[in-house]
C-alpha cells in the first residue's frame, strides 16, 4: 500500500480565504492522521494573474495557521513535463485540436439548451481534415486542444465523503487541456503533477465532482490508475453564497490576522465545521487530528458565521496564560505589563490588541482624554448627583489606595450601593460601562491615576 500523500494547490492570484483554507486544513488533518505527507503546490500557470508577492503572503498565512508541508512545487517550473505528457497523449490519439471561438461555443450551448439537449461539446473539430485546419489557421484562428473522453463508459469511484459516485462520460464535454495561447489548463496540469508526485488522495470541494470523472479518464490514459477522492460540501455564508467564491476582506486570512482573530481559532473552527465534532477552545492540532474522520462529515453545506469564529477566538484568548501572550503583549509596545494586568483583563477583550485600551486605562497619564458630558446622558446619569458623588470619591481617596475602605466610605456618605454606586464609578475610571472587576482595575490604577481621572471628569461636568 502506498504511503498517504495529499496536496493543497492554491493559485497566487488573490488572498487565501476561509473557503480554500478549510480544504488545506482537511488535507493537513488527513495526512497527519495517516502519517502521510502534505504537499504544497502553487498553481501559477496563469502568468499574467499570478504574483510572487501573493504567493509569499500565502506561505506566511499557512505557517501562521500552523500548517507545514513536506514537499513544495510550483507548476510554472514544470512546463516541460506537461509538454512531454501532451505529446504522449497526441501520439495515443487522445487529444485533438479545436477551432471554435468563445462566441461560437456559446451559440452551440444556447441552441442545445433551446432543444433540450445537454450542453455537451459535439466534437465538430474532431472531424476536420488537415486542409480545413490549415485554412482556419491561415485566418489567424489559433487552435485549442481537448482530451477525447472514452464516452462509451461511466466513471465510478467510492468517494470518502459521498460514497459511490457514477458519472457517464457521455454526459460531459471533452475537457479543454490547452488554451489558444498555449497555456495548460489546471484540469490537465494537476493530473500530471498528482501522478509525478505520487498523490494518493485528493480532498477538495464537491463542486469538482464532474471534473473528477474527466480527470480519472485522463489519469487512466496516462498511467492506468488514479488517486482516491473525497469531495467535501462547500461552506456557505448566511446569505447563501459560497464562501469559497468570496474573497472579500472579512473572509481573507490576512485580514483576519489584522483583525486579531487567533490562528488556532481559525484552524479549530474550520476543522470541525460541517462535522459532528464541536469546536472546543482547548483542542490542540494534535487533538483535532485524533478526532478527524470523513465519516463525521455531513453532506449538507455548512454555514460559516464570522461572529461564531470571533467568539471562539475570544474564548481561546481568555484561557491563555500570561506566558502564552507575553510576547504578543510586548509587540504592542506596552510598558510594565504584569501577570496581574493580564489576569484582570483577559476575560474582557476580543483580541490581543484590546489590551492597549486597558493599558491606557491603568497606566499613569496614558488615558488623558476626558469623558464627554454626553456620555453621562447616555448612561442615564444625573449630572448634579454624579458631580456630588465624584467630589466624595475624591474626598475619600487615600494614598496608599485602599479600595475596600474607599467604597465603604462612599456607601456611607452617598447612601448608594450596588449598581447605583459602582456603575458611575466605573464610568469615571474607565470611560465605559462594562469591563473587568472594578476592584482589580482600581488597584491596578492606584491613587495617582484614579485621582487624575476623577479630576478630569469633574472638569468636564463643570
Amino acid at each position: 500500500m502506498k504511503n498517504t500523500k495529499v496536496r493543497f494547490a492554491p493559485s497566487p492570484t488573490g488572498y487565501l480565504h476561509v473557503g480554500n483554507i478549510r480544504i488545506a486544513v482537511l488535507n493537513y488533518l488527513f495526512a497527519r492522521k495517516n502519517n502521510g505527507v502534505f504537499v504544497l503546490r502553487i498553481d501559477d500557470t496563469d502568468v499574467e494573474r499570478s504574483s510572487r508577492e501573493l504567493e509569499k503572503l500565502m506561505l506566511e498565512d499557512l505557517k501562521w495557521l500552523g500548517i507545514t508541508w513536506g514537499e513544495f512545487y510550483r507548476q510554472s517550473e514544470r512546463i516541460d513535463r506537461y509538454v512531454s505528457t501532451m505529446e504522449h497523449l497526441k501520439s495515443a490519439g487522445r487529444i485533438y485540436s479545436c477551432y471554435e471561438t468563445k462566441e461560437e461555443l456559446a451559440l452551440k450551448r444556447k441552441t442545445q439548451a433551446m432543444s433540450g439537449v445537454p450542453p455537451v461539446y459535439d466534437r465538430a473539430s474532431l472531424y476536420l481534415n488537415d486542409a480545413q485546419k490549415k485554412q482556419l489557421e491561415s485566418k489567424g484562428i489559433k487552435p485549442y486542444w481537448r482530451f477525447k473522453l472514452d464516452n462509451t463508459k461511466s466513471i465510478e469511484w467510492n468517494d470518502l465523503v459521498h460514497g459511490k459516485i457514477s458519472i457517464p462520460l457521455s454526459s460531459v464535454s471533452d475537457p479543454i487541456l490547452i488554451k489558444p495561447d498555449g497555456s495548460f489548463v489546471y484540469t490537465f496540469a494537476s493530473v500530471v503533477d498528482d501522478i509525478d508526485m505520487g498523490i494518493t488522495h485528493i480532498i477538495r470541494g464537491d463542486d469538482h465532482v464532474t471534473n473528477t470523472a474527466t480527470q480519472i479518464d485522463i489519469f487512466t490514459a496516462i498511467c492506468g490508475e488514479s488517486p482516491e477522492f473525497a469531495h467535501v460540501p462547500l461552506m456557505s455564508s448566511p446569505d447563501g453564497q459560497e464562501v469559497s467564491k468570496r474573497v472579500g476582506s472579512s473572509f481573507s486570512i490576512c485580514n483576519m490576522r489584522k483583525d486579531g482573530i487567533l490562528p488556532e481559532a481559525i484552524f479549530n473552527f474550520l476543522a470541525t465545521l460541517g462535522t459532528s465534532n464541536n469546536p472546543n477552545p482547548n483542542d490542540t492540532i494534535d487533538t483535532l487530528i485524533e478526532k478527524f474522520s470523513f465519516e463525521k462529515m455531513s453532506l449538507a453545506s455548512p454555514k460559516f458565521y464570522l461572529d461564531d469564529l470571533k467568539q471562539l477566538s475570544r474564548k481561546i484568548l481568555s484561557e491563555k496564560s500570561f506566558e502564552d501572550v507575553k510576547d504578543d503583549l510586548q509587540q504592542l509596545e506596552l510598558e510594565n505589563i504584569s501577570e496581574e494586568f493580564w489576569d484582570t483583563i483577559r476575560g474582557n477583550i476580543n483580541t490581543i490588541q484590546d489590551a492597549v485600551f486597558w493599558h491606557n486605562v491603568v497606566a499613569p497619564h496614558a488615558f488623558s482624554a476626558s469623558l464627554p458630558v454626553e456620555r453621562y446622558a447616555d448612561c442615564n446619569c444625573n449630572l448634579e448627583v454624579e458631580s456630588t458623588l465624584q467630589a466624595q470619591m475624591l474626598e475619600f481617596l487615600t494614598d496608599p489606595f485602599d479600595f475596600d475602605n474607599w467604597i465603604a466610605n462612599l456607601k456611607r456618605v452617598s447612601g448608594k450601593k450596588g449598581k447605583d454606586l459602582f456603575h458611575p464609578i466605573r464610568i469615571v475610571l474607565t470611560g465605559i460601562e462594562h469591563g473587568p472587576e472594578l476592584k482589580k482595575i482600581a488597584n491596578l490604577m492606584g491613587y495617582s491615576r484614579i485621582k487624575q481621572r476623577i479630576e478630569q471628569s469633574l472638569a468636564v461636568i463643570k
